[in-house]
């Protein structure tokens, strides 16, 4: 049976490769995957995956990228690349893709194919000199021993096709269940009674972990500069600045209108994508933003950073509106416009559902399909190069 290995960091990145993990077992893969099962909290293996049939192997990998933990991670990786025969290895994460295409030289000499997908570079028109001249040079290097590239973005895309890689390819993201999430059926006043929201307040949602990275309290600071008790913010995460919002909401005294709702089921926060008014996508850095486009989906317009993954479906006045990640007065600003002018709002609501579609599960498989015959020959060589 052919054998196809997906790497990494952690394991419950694995939620969002579901999709792929089916597609690789319907063409006849026995499908193996490598990461970090033990990494603590959320992250870690809870067996919530064992009914796809996957085989799972524990390596040690560190989020950190200069850990020595990583020098082991390499070291157990590269032994079970070189003991198991993969004839397809696709790589994820910054971190973990690093490592697997090191790993992973020898094994592409006897054949085995090398996929990396980034869900988005750390190097982008928004970030410092300092990220580009640390982490190209690394990217520009691995391209070598990558045998397909496939980015998220349309920035990073223009930029993957600058590296050496011999296959460079675009898909919108992981997909989303468009279909599922619009017909929800959603009791509004129930949800906003259950995590304390008055059923007038207006609410603005973000999905994602309690990080410097998610920038959250970019959100936090807008509320306190507009002092509105009609505008409440509810996040559905969990990471290590929860501490730090808590002091934060004390002294701005935000605490009956900021909710942190921990890490929840799937369902219960498309539900709640339903009862919010808008979304709020304020990360320094994000490959796409699945989060953000779920909420539109729910026909909501979503304030957004303008950084190089949300650009590709936040569009100001159409979609929701852009803010530079750090600007306080740009993101109270958003907030303010579309509590106040209805007909933009509505505009914008519209859009927003008319802009999921793009990004609907239904095309990520039917790409994520083509790229896997490609890469394997059972479809042809037509390049999207």
């Amino acid at each position: 049976m052919k054998k196809a290995l997906i790497v990494a960091t952690v394991f419950r990145f694995l939620n969002f490769e579901k999709n792929d993990i089916k597609i690789l077992q319907a063409m006849g893969f026995e499908v193996h995957c490598a990461m970090n099962m033990n990494q603590g909290g959320w992250l870690s293996d809870d067996g919530s995956l064992d009914w796809m049939g996957i085989i799972k192997h524990q390596i040690d990998f560190d989020r950190k990228p200069f850990s020595r933990r990583n020098v082991t991670a390499y070291q157990q990786l590269k032994l079970l690349i070189n003991q198991s025969d993969f004839d397809l290895i696709h790589c994820h994460t910054p971190v973990a893709a690093a490592i697997a295409r090191l790993a992973a030289v020898k094994a592409r000499k006897r054949g085995t194919k090398v996929i990396y997908t980034s869900h988005g570079f750390h190097f982008h028109k928004k970030s410092s000199k300092k990220d580009w001249i640390l982490f190209y040079p690394m990217e520009w290097i691995l391209a070598f021993f990558t045998d397909m590239i496939i980015t998220i973005n349309n920035e990073d895309f223009c930029v993957a096709k600058k590296l050496r890689v011999k296959e460079c390819r675009y898909i919108p993201g992981v997909g989303i269940d468009v279909h599922s999430i619009r017909n929800l059926g959603v009791d509004k006043r129930r949800l906003r009674n259950e995590i304390g929201v008055p059923c007038d307040a207006f609410l603005i949602l973000s999905i994602g972990e309690l990080s410097a990275r998610k920038n959250h309290i970019v959100i936090i600071e807008a509320l306190n500069k507009l002092r509105d008790k009609r505008v409440h913010f509810a996040i559905c995460g969990t990471g290590d600045k929860k501490s730090e919002y808590e002091q934060l909401l004390k002294k701005y005294g935000l605490e009956k209108q900021v909710h942190l709702l921990g890490q929840r089921e799937h369902t219960w926060v498309m539900e709640l994508c339903h009862t919010c008014d808008i979304g709020a996508l304020p990360s320094t850095i994000e490959g796409l933003g699945l989060a953000g486009l779920e909420i539109m989906a729910a026909g909501k317009p979503v304030i957004g950073a303008n950084v190089h993954g949300i650009k590709d479906f936040v569009k100001d006045n159409i979609t929701g509106y852009l803010c530079e990640p750090h600007d306080v007065d740009g993101f109270a600003g958003a907030i303010k416009h579309f509590m106040e002018d209805k007909n933009l709002y509505d505009l914008c609501a519209k859009n927003a559902e008319i802009m999921a579609e793009s990004f609907d599960i239904k095309k990520t498989r039917k790409l994520m399909v083509e790229n896997y015959k490609y890469i394997t020959g059972e479809g042809g060589h037509e390049s999207h190069t």
